[in-house]
């Protein structure tokens, strides 16, 4: 199973994840970011060996992209294409492409729930001719899709993720996110392609560290 992680959102845990990852998923400017350590994110993850993923998110740095916002389907989509396509520029310059799309905070989730929010992202895709990092239990895609579980959120007994407002959303112990990710790769109920730690958590930094040195 690929590992993914979110990275270059300015949270400084980029050289310690960078090393045990498959795909940076990279903050596109709007919620965390900007060119310039795009670039520096960018150049991390070549020097890696790692898969550049564009991060795409509501542009509202105050609450980290993570509150959603009431925007048509041309506006959600221009806000998507123009971080996508920043993030294409800067990797051409430097000499590489990108692998995938996947939305961050609350584009996320609404790329679920609404259908105009969902399309944007797939016609998105479709223009890079790049896969949507999706969640592993939605099946309404048709196109190319990297399904993905959490090694460091909280599920219920829906196979959906517990709400960032509610307690037990994000894992904060190395212990339980290195047990969950076990799970998941050994058993993988949810036919998952990758798993994703996020790099603004250092509990999942210490994690992958662990499961790394068992491997």
């Amino acid at each position: 199973m690929l590992i993914n992680a979110d990275i270059g959102e300015m949270t400084g845990n980029d050289a310690n994840i960078m090393p045990y990852i498959d795909i940076g998923n990279i903050a596109c400017g709007s919620h965390a970011s900007n060119p310039e350590h795009m670039a520096e994110t960018v150049k991390l993850a070549i020097s890696h060996g790692v898969k550049i993923s564009a991060h795409p998110g509501y542009a509202d740095k105050e609450n980290f992209g993570r509150i959603s916002q009431s925007l048509n389907y041309e506006q959600t989509l221009l806000l998507v294409d123009m971080q996508v396509q920043l993030l294409q520029n800067i990797c051409e310059q430097l000499g590489t492409t990108l692998y995938s799309i996947k939305p961050h905070g609350a584009l996320y989730h609404d790329m679920i729930q609404q259908h105009h929010v969902r399309n944007t992202l797939i016609r998105t895709a479709q223009k890079y001719n790049i896969p949507l990092i999706v969640p592993a239990i939605k099946s309404m895609w048709s196109i190319p899709v990297i399904r993905e579980a959490f090694a460091d959120r909280g599920y219920i007994s829906d196979g959906s993720l517990v709400p960032r407002s509610q307690e037990g959303a994000l894992y904060l112990d190395q212990d339980k996110i290195v047990d969950q990710a076990l799970q998941f790769t050994e058993i993988n109920k949810l036919k998952a392609d990758t798993l994703c730690f996020h790099g603004d958590n250092p509990a999942s930094v210490l994690a992958l560290k662990t499961l790394y040195a068992g491997n």
